[in-house]
């Protein structure tokens, strides 16, 4: 779920920390704060998402969603094994549109930035090269490659 928000402009609000972008509520520590109300801005854009799992029934190797909410694109990367987390299209990969060349690009790029770690469910080196191959699919299925 966290994988899913994140990819939406959305925001937490907090008994003592009041509200606060769910981007830095992710990273945040355990502080015992209450959690009163997530917060989803109705801002309008295209989002996909994605899981790979062994079987249907698993918990996911990993879950990916990709975004394009007012011409900002960003990839939101989960089950990593650790929490959920946003790679944004800061090199401007994607800023002339969606084409296959710009795809791979984006690709690799969220693949490098993304630390991924080894667990019964998958290896590291496996979940690196699912980031690559679902974040092609999302993105080119978003541009209607």
């Amino acid at each position: 779920v966290l994988t899913f928000f994140l990819a939406m402009d959305s925001y937490v609000e907090l008994y003592k920390g009041g509200i606060i972008p769910l981007e830095q509520f992710a990273g945040m520590k355990n502080d015992n704060d209450i959690l009163l109300r997530l917060i989803v801005k109705k801002n309008p854009g295209r989002i996909l998402y994605a899981s790979m799992r062994n079987q249907s029934t698993d918990f996911p190797i990993l879950t990916l969603a990709v975004s394009d909410i007012g011409g900002e694109y960003r990839a939101s990367i989960g089950a990593r094994p650790s929490r959920a987390m946003i790679i944004r299209d800061e090199p401007g990969i994607l800023k002339n549109g969606i084409n296959a060349e710009s795809v791979k690009a984006f690709a690799a790029y969220a693949a490098e930035k993304t630390p991924v770690g080894s667990n019964v469910r998958g290896s590291a080196a496996f979940r690196t090269h699912l980031i690559k191959v679902l974040t092609v699919r999302l993105l080119s299925e978003m541009g209607g490659i």
